[in-house]
């Protein structure tokens, strides 16, 4: 895949950061990992890395990869399955390289990004594969990859990570091919901002409780509505098609239970695809 320019190697990573923006995400990065390996992230086994999206039972994040297992599903079937052969895909957010991996082993041409090279929730547990795929290290709103290369641009669990969702879609757009589309996976939805600021504020301060930070030193947005999703279509023409997830009869009666209980309605997980009208 053409790049914009040439980037530095590191331990097999495209070191796509310019001195500024490290440090600039130097904070959040450190903030980032301390609790994603007290979540029980980092993991000796090699197994459990080549299995994914498939849970392993007794790790303590088996609950999360049961959901994210039933997305790929989706993603597979209503996405890859239906596209034409040997697409090139660029993987935004990709953390150990899970997708890319999966995709590359369908015959795909796949490009992983993330801004963490940690040995075991970022780009450097992708050792950890039979690795048919590139690691880039970069930000999302600043991909390294040259205009109209790409087939699809997935971002995997990672599009709330935005501090501006029109700023990274339209990068997005930036270095997909004509009929390319931009795909949205694990990235929280919902039908009212109230609900989505009041987990925010929840998140934030359960964090702050938990691990001693608020993990805000990076302003991302970290959801979706229905409304942002319509103004994003109309600014950058687009048009969005989304895919339902069976996630579950437990996570389907989760808006019943909140209702009952006086809490905010939980988010959605929904599979969303845009092109260009």
């Amino acid at each position: 895949m053409k790049l914009r320019r040439d980037f530095p190697v590191v331990d097999g990573v495209h070191r796509c950061l310019a001195d500024e923006r490290a440090a600039y995400f130097e904070q959040f990065l450190a903030e980032y990992t301390m609790v994603r390996h007290a979540e029980g992230r980092a993991i000796d086994d090699p197994e459990y890395y080549r299995r994914l999206p498939e849970p392993t039972p007794g790790t303590p994040t088996e609950w999360q990869w049961k959901i994210r297992r039933r997305t790929w599903a989706t993603f597979l079937t209503k996405v890859l399955r239906a596209a034409p052969p040997s697409l090139v895909v660029v993987d935004v957010g990709a953390g150990t390289g899970w997708l890319s991996n999966r995709v590359a082993e369908l015959g795909h041409e796949a490009h992983a990004v993330d801004l963490t090279v940690d040995a075991h929730d970022g780009l450097g547990a992708a050792g950890f594969f039979e690795r048919t795929f590139d690691l880039y290290q970069a930000e999302m709103d600043d991909l390294p990859f040259a205009d109209g290369t790409a087939d699809l641009v997935v971002y995997n669990a990672a599009l709330h990570y935005s501090t501006d969702y029109g700023r990274t879609l339209a990068e997005g757009l930036r270095v997909l091919r004509p009929g390319g589309r931009l795909v949205v996976l694990d990235s929280p939805v919902y039908r009212h901002q109230w609900a989505g600021d009041a987990m925010v504020a929840e998140r934030h301060a359960q964090f702050e409780h938990q691990y001693g930070t608020r993990s805000e030193s990076v302003p991302s947005i970290e959801f979706l509505t229905d409304g942002m999703l319509r103004d994003l279509g109309e600014q950058l023409g687009l048009r969005w098609r989304r895919h339902h997830t069976w996630y579950g009869r437990q996570w389907a009666m989760r808006p019943v239970k909140a209702k009952l209980k006086g809490k905010r309605p939980p988010s959605r997980f929904i599979v969303l695809v845009a092109s260009r009208r």
